[in-house]
């Protein structure tokens, strides 16, 4: 999977691995030359041939291997201190090393294969109940693939949605949900969801009480998107497609695959498989269009089931916004009736 990364100077009270860049580029490389016996370009947990305590500190994705950028995750290397090689040097505060958040929050957010997938659930990747609705008037993209919803079907092992899915033609702009930054472009070529963006997002950019992070899949080619680079409400991040390992025998309609996550922590790490808020938790990306607080799953699913019909807001062909001065719109334009 190749990937775009950022990284920035450590906010203060956050650990550094303090090693001299070049020689720590040399020590990832070496170790990976060193240990890779299968020569397929990572390190397995019998190819470690250091405490096991230690590969579970590097493995940011909890997969059972190490790569290079994870090895340069823990030991740095020469573009720029503790960052994955292969990304530019952007300047957002808050950027972290993986190894810096707990192995826990990591593998809750990142699932990778050896991770529990309770651990997901603990923090928040379950049903709320939570339904959109559209402005009168209007024609927008609905959900077709809910979230959390049970995907163990489409999978080798237990599996639930963490986004909601709206489908759309080939080629339909995918928009950013709120004014934010970029922090990571994935190729994907071997996930399920494929092309993928992630934004951070202040709580100034969405007049919420924690920072979000917002996750856009599928595209149909990669963005023309720098980490590090602030985008607008409303901007064409990619055109919609169907990249992604195909979820069964057959092709995957052109959609959106939308996800969300927050924390009130402002820090967060790059892993090569997505974006890690520090202390991150899951959101019913619906929860966004609430306006305010509680964003946790157990609370919104606590609602009254009046409470959880969520007002949407939207951005309309032509570029009005419905309802005015709103600060989060939909993913997809709207058209009127």
């Amino acid at each position: 999977m190749r990937m775009v990364l950022l990284g920035s100077a450590l906010a203060a009270g956050v650990v550094a691995y303090c090693v001299p860049p070049a020689a720590a580029q040399d020590k990832a490389a070496q170790i990976l030359r060193t240990m890779d016996a299968d020569g397929d370009g990572r390190i397995s947990a019998g190819e470690w041939q250091r405490k096991p305590k230690g590969f579970r500190r590097i493995d940011a994705d909890g997969d059972g291997f190490l790569t290079i950028e994870e090895l340069r995750a823990r030991f740095g290397d020469s573009a720029g201190g503790d960052m994955p090689s292969g990304g530019t040097s952007g300047n957002v505060e808050g950027w972290v090393p993986p190894p810096s958040i707990p192995q826990d929050v990591r593998c809750a957010i990142l699932r990778g294969r050896n991770c529990d997938i309770a651990l997901s659930v603990n923090r928040g990747l379950f049903p709320t109940g939570l339904v959109p609705r559209f402005p009168e008037g209007l024609a927008c993209r609905g959900i077709d693939e809910g979230w959390a919803i049970d995907y163990s079907g489409k999978r080798e092992r237990i599996a639930y949605h963490g986004g909601i899915d709206m489908p759309a033609p080939f080629g339909e702009p995918m928009r950013a949900v709120a004014d934010g930054t970029v922090l990571q472009v994935l190729e994907g070529a071997d996930s399920y969801r494929g092309v993928e963006v992630t934004l951070r997002h202040t709580p100034e950019d969405t007049g919420l009480p924690v920072w979000i992070y917002t996750q856009y899949a599928h595209f149909n080619a990669i963005p023309k998107l720098t980490p590090g680079q602030r985008v607008k409400r409303g901007e064409d991040l990619g055109p919609t497609g169907n990249s992604g390992i195909p979820a069964g025998n057959y092709a995957r309609r052109p959609a959106i695959h939308f996800a969300v996550w927050y924390s009130a922590d402002p820090h967060f790490a790059v892993g090569r498989r997505g974006v890690i808020p520090f202390d991150g938790y899951w959101m019913d990306p619906l929860a966004l269009w609430r306006g305010g607080p509680p964003f946790d799953s157990a609370a919104l699913k606590a609602l009254s089931e009046d409470d959880k019909i969520v007002p949407i807001a939207v951005i309309v062909d032509g570029g009005e916004t419905v309802p005015a001065g709103a600060r989060v719109t939909w993913p997809y334009t709207c058209t009127r009736e």
